[in-house]
């Protein structure tokens, strides 16, 4: 073979091992931003949907729902936001950060009116018959769902003006769920699926009727995505019947 052929033949061998030894591309991880009334059902609905598709890497980051979509907004690099009422997902729908097409209800939760276990009886009507100086917490209505929820069904019922200046903010549901099991409160609102196994407190009051919120659970994929196509394969699932199985486990009702 002369010089200029064996040339030849190495150029092109170079050119083609790098190709036949390329590795495979490293799956995108995706980045869940998820309200914290979601942090004891998400873990084990990532580990059920990595049964399906185990080449995917998930990372959740809890907050209050509004402080996630103001996190979105400002470009913290998420793939799905999973936020505890429409209001949220809606504002960053209509600012572009999520695409409307992809978000769905995925579950739903029920208010209850909790206090220190052997509390006086009180229902959430009856709620100004508090004692004096006794107060009740909830969530912060400006960017708390369950303090949005807590606060429309006092309105409802013709309270909140009553008892405005006897409550205090929780940063999240599970700040609210903490002044009761410290004794820092007389009651509280939270969501039923807060209260499971925890010891310590006494479920009041199931807000029932007319004047209940529903409480629904919605996620989206963020419009910035660095992998849209895997982050709606796991809003789907978790709107799937099998993501509805994980959900109930939990406390959470259907859509």
């Amino acid at each position: 073979m002369n010089q200029g052929r064996r040339i030849f033949v190495s150029a092109l061998v170079a050119t083609i091992l790098p190709m036949g030894c390329k590795s495979k591309p490293t799956p995108h991880e995706l980045i869940v931003g998820a309200a914290t009334s979601m942090r004891h059902a998400l873990p084990a609905l990532v580990k059920e949907f990595q049964k399906e598709q185990p080449s995917a890497q998930i990372t959740v980051t809890y907050g209050a729902s509004g402080d996630i979509a103001r996190q979105v907004q400002a470009g913290a690099g998420m793939d799905v936001v999973v936020f505890a009422s429409k209001a949220p997902i809606d504002k960053l729908v209509q600012s572009g950060h999520v695409d409307g097409s992809t978000t769905k209800v995925v579950g739903t939760n029920e208010l209850v009116l909790i206090g220190p276990e052997g509390s006086a009886k009180i229902t959430f009507p009856t709620l100004d018959a508090l004692p004096a100086g006794e107060r009740l917490a909830i969530g912060d209505p400006s960017s708390v769902p369950v303090g949005q929820y807590a606060r429309e069904a006092l309105e409802r019922l013709a309270l909140w003006d009553k008892l405005s200046g006897r409550v205090v903010h929780g940063a999240n549901v599970a700040a609210v769920l903490a002044y009761v099991q410290r004794g820092e409160v007389a009651a509280a609102i939270v969501y039923r699926t807060e209260i499971e196994g925890v010891k310590g407190i006494e479920v009041l009051d199931v807000a029932k009727g007319p004047w209940a919120p529903r409480p629904e659970i919605w996620a989206g994929v963020v419009a910035e995505s660095q992998d849209r196509v895997s982050a709606q394969k796991f809003v789907n699932f978790m709107a799937s019947a099998a993501g509805m199985r994980v959900f109930e486990s939990f406390g959470f009702g259907p859509p």
